[in-house]
């Protein structure tokens, strides 16, 4: 099936590429659509890839119902070291030899699951006296980021070796993946930053139906088809 994507109003699930930021990805799409609105439900580090949905036109006016839905996420983490930024772009603040069991990570993951206390990352969007703190950060300034109560529905282990873990998460809106990262490795006495990052899910747009920049190209310039999967009009986000 076909859709004019500059007149219709619908949500496109993108699979967003590593090195791109969300505000980047809505101005590739906006110039490929050439719809004249677009934004999205729900940023990603630049360093992440996955689910990016992305509105055109009048679906942006329903991008907060979507920005509210659960979350599942696929990360992980390489042990050895703490960065700044607890991610793979990142300063070396510590290093460790020492690295975590299985039973190690096993059993502390229940202290992670339900609503609990996080602290963002200093390097992350959140907004502190109106300018972003990774802004502050870079520039040295020293500032406080408050905590704030996050709810994980879901924490499974799913490899252990002596360079990295890999989990999978479902969680609720405003959960930082970066920051539970470090909470777990300081939680069994290692260090470790999220090296990759993948958004499995948003509300009703699934990784396994994204649909990629390149191939978004191809449906703008040659017409071609594009699955339903990998978009859903208003009604269907706000039902």
């Amino acid at each position: 099936m076909t859709y004019d994507l500059r007149l219709n109003n619908l949500w496109l699930n993108i699979d967003k590429p590593i090195g791109f930021s969300s505000a980047k990805a809505v101005a590739i799409v906006k110039r490929m659509t050439g719809a004249k609105k677009v934004g999205h439900g729900g940023t990603l580090d630049p360093f992440a890839t996955g689910v990016l949905p992305i509105a055109i036109n009048r679906a942006t006016k329903t991008a907060e119902k979507l920005m509210a839905a659960p979350k599942k996420y696929f990360f992980r983490i390489s042990f050895g070291e703490f960065r700044d930024t607890d991610d793979v772009e990142g300063k070396v603040e510590e290093s460790s030899l020492a690295r975590p069991t299985t039973l190690e990570l096993i059993s502390v993951l229940p202290f992670f699951i339900g609503k609990i206390e996080q602290t963002p990352s200093r390097f992350s969007a959140i907004k502190i006296n109106g300018e972003r703190a990774y802004n502050l950060a870079r520039k040295d300034i020293q500032f406080e980021v408050p905590k704030r109560q996050v709810e994980i529905f879901s924490l499974k282990l799913i490899e252990n070796n002596s360079e990295f873990a890999e989990f999978e998460i479902e969680c609720a809106k405003g959960t930082y993946v970066r920051s539970l990262s470090r909470a777990i490795c300081k939680k069994v006495g290692v260090c470790g930053f999220v090296s990759k990052l993948t958004r499995l899910q948003v509300g009703d747009f699934f990784y396994e139906k994204t649909i990629s920049l390149d191939a978004l190209k191809s449906v703008t310039n040659y017409g071609a088809p594009i699955f339903d999967g990998s978009l859903l009009l208003v009604q269907d986000v706000l039902n």
